[in-house]
């Protein structure tokens, strides 16, 4: 079965009925392309801290004030009526607010699709301007879906081998990563060598490649409050070397690839790498640090 995937690069602001708007438009050209998959920034609907490190006391309080339940909230239920709309699977990142306790905040990842809500993932891995707003995740999800298992996570957890290795262990065949991945000299200098970018651009396709997974980010691009994003959303295809499909580059908006999941997958093979892993060998992964 042959679908197109999309991934998208936007500057969002301060605004849920604003970046909501963002998203239609997007959704809109991915349907003229008959797209089944799109996804969409982290913290693209409310848009992420203005500051980093550092975050204020007013970014704490603009998150709490917009944050929303899932799936009961409005956003995903437009995003719901949206998908069953064109037929889609939609993926973003937003602030949560736990429905028992109101004042607990997660970064959370959505996916929904034309079947409606599917499921949601809440960012394992914080920076530090997360940890004073969000509690962070304790697990990995994929859901199975229409076109294929799909598993989330969310921008830094990508600099961590074992996020995609335990969606690929999950049978993820497609890995979906809302980010806003800064800029590293913090400008709006479009900086090929920047080290940042090399990190991004370099942890994309690893992910991909030694997982054998079409693997989706989707990354801010320009400046949002305080911090300049570097784009470059990028689809790539699960080959030994990552290879990729398409790239937004440092310009906003939308690109696509056409894929056969299941065949691309089985033809390039999971190579022996997960059959030969030696689990017993790496008693220290899972223990804390001693440094």
């Amino acid at each position: 079965m042959k679908i197109t995937l999309a991934t998208t690069s936007f500057t969002p602001v301060y605004s849920k009925e604003a970046n909501l708007q963002q998203y239609f438009k997007y959704i809109d050209k991915a349907a003229e392309k008959n797209a089944r998959l799109i996804v969409f920034p982290e913290q693209s609907l409310q848009a992420p801290p203005r500051s980093f490190p550092e975050v204020t006391e007013e970014d704490r309080i603009y998150q709490l004030e917009n944050a929303e339940l899932i799936p009961e909230g409005a956003s995903t239920q437009l995003l719901i009526g949206k998908a069953k709309e064109k037929n889609m699977y939609i993926v973003w990142s937003m602030t949560e607010r736990e429905s028992e306790k109101l004042e607990i905040l997660y970064n959370t990842a959505v996916l929904v699709g034309p079947e409606g809500y599917v499921g949601k993932y809440r960012k394992v891995h914080q920076t530090a301007p997360e940890k004073p707003i969000y509690r962070r995740g304790h697990k990995f999800s994929v859901f199975d879906t229409e076109i294929g298992k799909i598993g989330l996570m969310i921008c830094y957890d990508k600099a961590f081998p074992e996020s995609a290795r335990e969606l690929y262990a999950q049978g993820a065949e497609i890995i979906a990563m809302p980010s806003a991945w800064p800029v590293g000299s913090n400008t709006d200098a479009k900086d090929d060598n920047d080290m940042y970018l090399g990190l991004y651009n370099m942890y994309d396709k690893v992910r991909s490649a030694e997982n054998t997974v079409f693997f989706l980010s989707s990354n801010q691009i320009g400046k949002v409050g305080d911090v300049y994003y570097c784009g470059h959303s990028r689809i790539t295809r699960p080959t030994p070397i990552g290879e990729e499909a398409a790239c937004t580059g440092w310009e906003e908006g939308i690109v696509f690839a056409e894929a056969e999941v299941q065949k691309e997958i089985e033809m390039y093979g999971r190579y022996p790498v997960y059959a030969d892993r030696l689990p017993e060998a790496y008693g220290h992964i899972a223990q804390p640090l001693q440094i």
